[in-house]
């Protein structure tokens, strides 16, 4: 079953276009449910059924995995064995019967608007990586940009005279995002003061596969998920924030603030990227405890 694994990830990747984090979670969930069948001597398609799926995902319960992550197992499941009758490998979906764990949708962590004022204002000096990591923050907060969606720009996908960005994101479908000021700003400082002096430090040839990135590592490579993420711990920590930072915190809260101040819908939807409004209609949810503190401090009869 591995090769017939590895066919299926090469097609998510080149036919399909998925993006490279969507295809690591493909990668891991078929190799995870791999692993587990090869232990069991059932690695072949004539062992599939569905109560041999649902065992695994009783063990997977067993281990603590969350519903959500179980749900995830068997959407891509499904999806590899739907692949494998497309390509003539089995007559028919051995688990297309099988239904999908349900799992509540919690709602968002939302920052303070005082909070993610305290992160912006942390990074206060003026070295190369202060204003990369100043200019990230405001598209993440101002933009409402997705952390792999910030790190994957371009030089080219930036217009600080229009004050838009061009966002690829999941599927590498690309959308226009408007940018503040202060995030245009931020971005002009950086890119005038702070990257020339990152990219001086990059060894020759320049960085391979990509156009001309814009946010660069002190060593001039493209900065990593990873690496912002500790810094942004460490920003959390010095503006005082209590809950813990991360770059799709400040995506929630550059939602819930906008609908909070009226911006409708389905204009939101349209900057976050999300194919489905459904998707969107979560920080609806959000915005309504925003709306009961305001009735309990306003309403005498509250």
């Amino acid at each position: 079953m591995d090769n017939h694994i590895d066919s299926f990830i090469f097609h998510l990747k080149v036919q399909r276009g998925l993006s490279h984090n969507t295809i690591l979670a493909y990668s891991r969930a078929l190799s995870r449910f791999n692993a587990w069948l090869i232990k069991e001597n059932k690695a072949n398609f004539e062992s599939i059924t569905i109560p041999l799926v649902e065992s695994y995902l009783a063990l997977l319960k067993s281990k603590g995995i969350s519903a959500r992550s179980s749900a995830q197992a068997v959407v891509v499941l499904r999806q590899f064995f739907k692949w494998s009758v497309d390509q003539g490998i089995i007559s028919e979906n051995p688990i297309e019967d099988l239904d999908i764990p349900k799992f509540s949708n919690a709602l968002p962590v939302v920052l303070s608007e005082t909070d993610v004022k305290d992160v912006l204002n942390t990074p206060l000096d003026n070295s190369p990586v202060g204003l990369r990591d100043r200019a990230i923050l405001e598209l993440l907060y101002g933009s409402g940009l997705r952390i792999s969606e910030a790190l994957g720009l371009d030089i080219a996908d930036v217009n600080l005279v229009a004050q838009f960005v061009i966002a690829k994101g999941k599927g590498n479908k690309q959308r226009i995002v408007p940018i503040s000021p202060p995030c245009r700003d931020a971005i002009e400082q950086y890119l005038t003061d702070g990257r020339p002096l990152l990219i001086a430090k990059r060894r020759p040839p320049s960085t391979k596969g990509r156009r001309d990135p814009m946010f660069v590592t002190a060593r001039g490579t493209v900065l990593t998920r990873q690496g912002f993420f500790k810094n942004l711990k460490k920003y959390g920590l010095e503006a005082g924030v209590v809950k813990a930072l991360s770059p799709h915190k400040f995506r929630h809260s550059f939602a819930t603030h906008l609908v909070e101040g009226g911006a409708d819908l389905r204009s939101v939807q349209e900057m976050l990227g999300h194919a489905s409004i459904a998707t969107t209609e979560i920080y609806t949810h959000v915005s309504r405890g925003h709306l009961k503190k305001v009735y309990k401090k306003a309403h005498p009869r509250a």
